[in-house]
Order: C-alpha cells, then sequence, then structure tokens
C-alpha cells in the first residue's frame, strides 16, 4: 500500500432542514488506498489565507518531511500507527515537546456532484460557485465530489489538496471524497467499503465507490492529527442498516491500526438518523470520538453530516462552535448542493 503527499494548489487555478443556527462554547470544549505521490510545495501550521510558514520541517520541492521528524520517505507501516510519519506531538526529542495553542476551522460538505443528471441540485452550475466559499476554512473535507471536481477546485487557494481518485472503465466516477486544506499532509488513502447496498435501488450506494479516506496533516511544525473523511451508504431499509454496520466496523479496524494513539478528525456524510443511534453510538465509543455537534448541544444532533473528533495523549482537541454556514446559496438564495455544509471551529492544544 502507497501513501501520497498533499498536493499543492498554490499555482492551480439526505435532504437536510433548512440552516443558519450556531452553537458555541464560550472556551475551549470540553478497498485498497489510491495513491498519487507528489511533492509538497511548503507545510506549516493552519494559517487561513497566510503564506506557508517557511519555518515549516517540509522543505520546498522535498518528497519527504526532515529527517529529524521521523518520517520515512513514504512507506506505510501499521505498527505505530501509521503511515511513516511521527506520532501527533513529535517534533525533535532533543528539542522536547511542541507547545501547540491552535484555532481550526473545518468545513463537511457534501457538493452533490453526481454527473450525468443523476444530482438532485445543479451541479453544472452550482460548483464553480461553490469553490471560493471554500477558501475561508483551514480544513474542506467534502464528499460527491464526482462530476466537477476542476469545477470545484477552480478558485480555492488553500495551498493542498488531494488528487481526485483515478477512474476506469469499471468505476467511472470514482469515490467522491476530496480534501483542501492549509496544512501539508502525508500518507494520503482512500478505501472503499468492503459493504454496500444497492445498485438500481436502495439509494444506488454500490453504483459508486463509496469509503473513507484519510491522511496525518501537520497541524504545527512536527505536530500531526489523522484526518478522515467518509461517506457511509445511504437509504432506510434493512440492507442499508446492515452496510452501515459494516462500514462503521471496517473504519473502526483501519482507525485502530493507522490511528492508534494519534488525535483523529472525521468529517463526512453519516447518513445516519435517529434509526441509526445505535450503529452511530458504536462509532463514537469504538474510536472514542465526540460528535461537535452533541458536544455543544446544537440541537441539531441527528443531522447526517457531521464534524467528529479525538484528542490523545499529546493533543486535546475541543469543538468551540458549530454552525450551518448561511452563504452556500446563488443570486436567489436557492441551496447550491442537496445537503448544508457544516462548519465547526476547534482547538487544538497541548494538555494541560
Amino acid at each position: 500500500m502507497a501513501c501520497a503527499d498533499g498536493v499543492p494548489l498554490a499555482d492551480a487555478g439526505g435532504d437536510q432542514d433548512a440552516g443558519g443556527q450556531t452553537a458555541t462554547d464560550g472556551g475551549a470544549g470540553g478497498g485498497d488506498a489510491d495513491a498519487h505521490a507528489t511533492g509538497p510545495d511548503d507545510a506549516g501550521p493552519f494559517d487561513t489565507g497566510s503564506p506557508v510558514d517557511a519555518g515549516s520541517p517540509v522543505d520546498a520541492g522535498s518528497d519527504v518531511i526532515d529527517a529529524g521528524l521521523g518520517f520515512d520517505g513514504g512507506a506505510v507501516g501499521p505498527d505505530g500507527g501509521g503511515p511513516g510519519a511521527p506520532d501527533a506531538g513529535g517534533g525533535s526529542p532533543d528539542a522536547g515537546p511542541v507547545v501547540v495553542d491552535l484555532a481550526v476551522s473545518v468545513l463537511s460538505y457534501n457538493v452533490a456532484g453526481l454527473p450525468f443528471g443523476l444530482s438532485s441540485a445543479d451541479p453544472a452550475v452550482n460548483t464553480v460557485l461553490i469553490s471560493p466559499l471554500l477558501n475561508p476554512y483551514d480544513m474542506v473535507l467534502v464528499q460527491e465530489d464526482f462530476g466537477y471536481h476542476d469545477d470545484l477546485a477552480s478558485a480555492v487557494t488553500l495551498p493542498h489538496a488531494s488528487e481526485p481518485m483515478q477512474t476506469s472503465l469499471t468505476d467511472s466516477i470514482g469515490d467522491g471524497l476530496n480534501r483542501f486544506s492549509a496544512s501539508w499532509f502525508v500518507g494520503f488513502e482512500r478505501h472503499a467499503w468492503e459493504q454496500c447496498n444497492g445498485f438500481v435501488s436502495a439509494a444506488n450506494d454500490c453504483l459508486t465507490k463509496k469509503g473513507f479516506s484519510v491522511a496525518r496533516h501537520e497541524v504545527a511544525p512536527g505536530v500531526f492529527v489523522d484526518v478522515y473523511n467518509a461517506h457511509f451508504d445511504a437509504g432506510r431499509g434493512d440492507g442499508d442498516h446492515d452496510a452501515r454496520d459494516a462500514q462503521v466496523a471496517q473504519l473502526l479496524a483501519h482507525m485502530a491500526t493507522y490511528s492508534a494513539n494519534q488525535a483523529i478528525v472525521l468529517g463526512g456524510d453519516t447518513n445516519m438518523n435517529d434509526e441509526d443511534e445505535d450503529t452511530f453510538t458504536t462509532l463514537l465509543d469504538g474510536a472514542g470520538l465526540t460528535d461537535a455537534c452533541r458536544a455543544l448541544a446544537c440541537g441539531d444532533e441527528y443531522r447526517i453530516d457531521r464534524v467528529l473528533y479525538r484528542s490523545s495523549a499529546a493533543l486535546t482537541i475541543a469543538a468551540t462552535a458549530w454552525s450551518l454556514p448561511a452563504g452556500f446559496v446563488d443570486d436567489q438564495g436557492e441551496p447550491l448542493s442537496d445537503h448544508e455544509p457544516v462548519e465547526v471551529a476547534l482547538t487544538i492544544s497541548s494538555p494541560d
């Protein structure tokens, strides 16, 4: 299994309820991998709209992180928690632990990019309108980015992104899971679900390679967080519930190896509502995850689009705000997708 770096972009050009609500906390709350190796431009901490920090341990044009961080050049190793990158909160042993105190904005958004007239939205028109709206966020995780990725990326200024999944005669649109990020990342992997339900019925989930992707993001020099993007089976039938149960088990098994002892952020379209509470609880409890909405009592606990997170011994992650940003509409005020984006403000800090 190979891993890939985040692709620099510096030179590159389920129905939901009506949104707009915001939940805040006054302070810190509390398959197969498809990889395309490229060399990063630079790397650095999350800093929306700012230049990449020249003090980052990743050299411009390099394919590997500085040896002082312990990265081995791209080999994926399940031992020690993941893709050959250092443990989160690393840094040089001689220099002591890195002190971290970050505010990070995360956007999870199903952009309804199905081609061939299959989308209930109008991605041929709307996707290019979505593109510039992604720039204020430190980390953007998109689902259903199938047929209009060039439009989606056209006005994005965030410096790092995943490459779209390679397609083939048997898989013409890929998994739809992509990311744009202010931080460089390593160990990028894509995994298709081993079980799905429905080709010509039950929400047609088996027509695409839904699944999850993961990479280790350098949120500060030498400090890493594992970031997952997932899209679970849709539909309300027994077969769909069984598929989601199996998909949760598959994701948890991968987290247990790739992300052992690591801090985690997970965004995505879970397709889990009140009928799936047991399945969702299994996901939360199985990986020690916290739902940002529930942590902040956002009032929309069964919204299927979610941001989850987990702290580690080296890093404390907490949600400070949850909202449905209001600007993702066209000139007539109509939504740009059949899902509303979910925005979560996180703090990432060294333990007290």
